[in-house]
C-alpha cells in the first residue's frame, strides 16, 4: 500500500479513531526500532566469521602451554 492511499483512507476515518490510528502507528515504529537494535548487535559473525569462543583467552593459553611441554 503506498503512502498516498494509505493517507486518503486515513482521511475518511471518523475523528474519535485517531487516537487508536495513532497509537498503532507509534507501536508499529517502537517494534521496527526494537528489531533493528536487535539485529544490528546479535550477529557480529560478519565482521569476525564464525569463530565461537567457549573459553577465555587465558585458559585457552594455558592448554596451549601444556601441549608443548
Amino acid at each position: 500500500m503506498s503512502y498516498d492511499t494509505m493517507v486518503e483512507q486515513i482521511k475518511h476515518v471518523p475523528q474519535e479513531c485517531l487516537v487508536d490510528i495513532e497509537n498503532y502507528i507509534q507501536f508499529v515504529l517502537y517494534r521496527y526500532n526494537q528489531t533493528v537494535k536487535s539485529k544490528q548487535t546479535s550477529n557480529l559473525s560478519k565482521y569476525f566469521g564464525s569463530v565461537n569462543f567457549k573459553k577465555d583467552g587465558l585458559s585457552i593459553q594455558k592448554e596451549m602451554r601444556n601441549e608443548w611441554n
